[in-house]
């Protein structure tokens, strides 16, 4: 993906993103998602607007993360309910 060029913080349209591929199947449930280092250059962005991305995805219920393994996209009956 080329850099996002988009209007607000970056860490919550690359979170917007990455729901997007759970919630549609792409990334599916108990998949570990792309390494922070490939997502930094897949987005062209830090490790620490990563690291947010994936902290807000956390706080939604869409991934857990284990420490040292990685982030997964959780089931959908995990996902929080708006």
């Amino acid at each position: 993906m080329d850099y996002i060029e988009m209007a607000g913080k970056r860490h919550e349209k690359i979170a917007e993103i990455l729901r997007s591929r759970i919630t549609s199947g792409e990334l599916r449930p108990r998949q570990r998602l792309p390494s922070q280092k490939q997502m930094t250059t897949e987005f062209n962005t830090s490790n620490q607007t990563i690291s947010r991305a994936i902290a807000d995805l956390r706080a939604r219920r869409y991934v857990w993360t284990l420490p040292h393994k990685g982030s997964y996209a959780r089931p959908p009956e995990d996902w929080e309910q708006n």
